[in-house]
């Protein structure tokens, strides 16, 4: 009798599960080689890159967010600015680890955007966390398709936290390769 009772407890669960999984949009795919490059590095630019870098800041701020109508999933997208405001205020009053937590919630949502990702990176050199710090705006750089700036701001920032680290020679060569974006 327990048995039965707990084959169809795992039954009753695994068809939750399988439902769970059928409501998920498919994650999206990126980096794909062919004639389509172009026009779909775009679209990635349009639908990832919803936010707008930039340089002197640490946390976006709300009126920076640029929307791109078409990409936009309204729900989502709202959540990403309610949270880059909180990050904000939390950065403001001093609380850096809270706004690196909030920053990390939003990348829970928009895992491959490339301007969350730089802007976690900018709060973790700010920790004096240069390895990781470096590692996110690599990150972000090869995700940030056909944004020369970003890329520049994260070269940038890669040889700061090279610097922190006391690698002279290797912040040389990043400042050298931010300048030809």
């Amino acid at each position: 009798m327990k048995k039965i009772a707990l084959l169809i407890c795992l039954n009753w669960l695994l068809a939750g599960c399988s439902g769970f999984a059928n409501k998920q949009e498919p994650a999206p795919v990126y980096g794909k080689s062919g004639a389509k490059d172009r026009s779909t590095s775009n679209k990635q630019a349009d639908q990832t890159a919803l936010l707008k870098g930039v340089q002197d800041s640490v946390i976006l701020k709300q009126q920076e967010l640029a929307v791109k109508s078409q990409a936009l999933s309204s729900s989502s997208f709202s959540v990403v600015v309610a949270l880059l405001t909180e990050a904000d205020d939390s950065y403001k009053q001093g609380n850096l680890d809270e706004s690196v937590a909030t920053i990390e919630r939003a990348l829970h949502i928009e895992p491959r955007n490339p301007f969350l990702l730089y802007k976690l990176a900018a709060l973790r050199l700010e920790q004096r966390q240069p390895d990781l710090a470096e590692n996110l705006a690599k990150k972000s750089a090869l995700l940030a398709e056909g944004n020369a700036s970003l890329k520049k701001q994260n070269w940038l920032l890669i040889a700061e936290a090279r610097d922190q680290k006391g690698n002279q020679a290797g912040a040389k060569a990043a400042r050298n390769k931010a300048s030809k974006f």
